[in-house]
């Protein structure tokens, strides 16, 4: 079982420029411990189902905190072409999950592993992907304003940031319109529809039916060089809670969505988990067998059909105000 440490520093380094909101947000992402029972049946989870992910700040333009996002590579088997934070599988090797965050941000983008050069802020309560592994997100900010990312092609095709704040609003403020990617093109006829919140060129989401047949609300973001959605945006969103110390001006949850402390007992323990063989013995030697959940299924393009019906008429919409632009 991978170790796993609750860390946090009594106070941000000394930096600047940055913003006083920018500061306290530090601050607060610094004085952050996982809330109790976050992760209600640690040993129900074996090693090969633990993941990590690194969550980089870094101060960005009029001394805003940016969050560094990466594209998958369009080749990969799992979520090709998504947007995500660095991060992977915890391995045999690893220390603790925290060496798993910073080895996968290394080995995919060229992030610095050495925590001097990005110390960690906190770590932040864990969350359950789409492939049922459990993924504990670390916060860290890069101190090296030279470093000089190197991607490896096989895993990513780019790294982009946007402001941290930014995972908060629906409607962006016109302040931050100005730090965004938004696209010039899409009017309110034709700009993404969700069939829960009012119209944004910034903010949809839909709700699906997803394990035990609970509804789950599912956040995306649509930023023009990749959209941020699923895992990748509720992480993100709760970030922004925690640095920010206030909620989303949009609704989280769906109505009765289960917790994530629910839900990770409903994926590791009791019948559900036992039926769907979520569960399986320990491996010796951490050894990591193909799990029959990242195989593609029917289950995994039901949830998947709202979110990709609106990237399609998303992405259509752009191209037929293009060609109009053309003529």
């Amino acid at each position: 079982m991978p170790k796993v440490t609750h860390i946090s520093l009594p106070s941000p380094p000394e930096l600047g420029p940055l913003t006083e909101d920018s500061l306290e947000a530090l601050r607060n992402l610094s004085k952050h411990k996982p809330a109790k029972g976050s992760e209600p049946c640690p040993e129900s989870v074996p090693a090969y189902r633990r993941a990590a992910v690194l969550l980089c700040l870094f101060p960005g333009r009029n001394g805003d905190l940016y969050v560094i996002l990466s594209q998958r590579s369009s080749t990969l088997r799992s979520q090709g072409g998504d947007t995500a934070l660095p991060g992977g599988r915890f391995e045999a090797t690893d220390a603790d999950l925290e060496a798993t965050a910073r080895r996968e941000a290394w080995e995919e983008t060229g992030l610095p592993i050495d925590p001097k050069r990005a110390p960690l802020l906190c770590e932040l309560e864990p969350f359950i992907s789409i492939n049922e592994l459990l993924v504990t997100p670390f916060v860290v900010l890069i101190l090296d304003p030279l470093i000089k990312p190197k991607l490896n092609p096989l895993e990513v095709s780019q790294l982009f940031s946007v402001p941290l704040a930014a995972f908060l609003q629906h409607m962006p403020s016109p302040e931050m319109r100005k730090s965004l990617r938004l696209s010039s093109d899409l009017d309110d006829e034709n700009a993404p529809k969700s069939l829960i919140s009012p119209p944004s060129d910034w903010h949809t989401c839909t709700d699906f039916r997803w394990i035990g047949n609970k509804r789950y609300r599912r956040h995306i973001f649509w930023d023009t060089r990749n959209p941020v959605r699923g895992l990748t945006s509720d992480i993100l969103i709760f970030a922004a809670s925690v640095a920010f110390n206030r909620s989303p001006d949009f609704s989280v949850r769906a109505p009765d969505q289960p917790t994530t402390p629910e839900l990770i007992k409903m994926v590791f323990t009791g019948p559900l988990a036992i039926r769907k063989r979520r569960v399986r013995p320990r491996m010796t030697g951490f050894q990591q067998p193909l799990d029959d959940d990242e195989k593609k299924t029917g289950e995994d393009s039901s949830e998947n059909s709202h979110e990709a019906a609106i990237k399609r008429q998303y992405l259509s919409a752009q191209k037929t105000l293009k060609n109009k632009a053309k003529l």
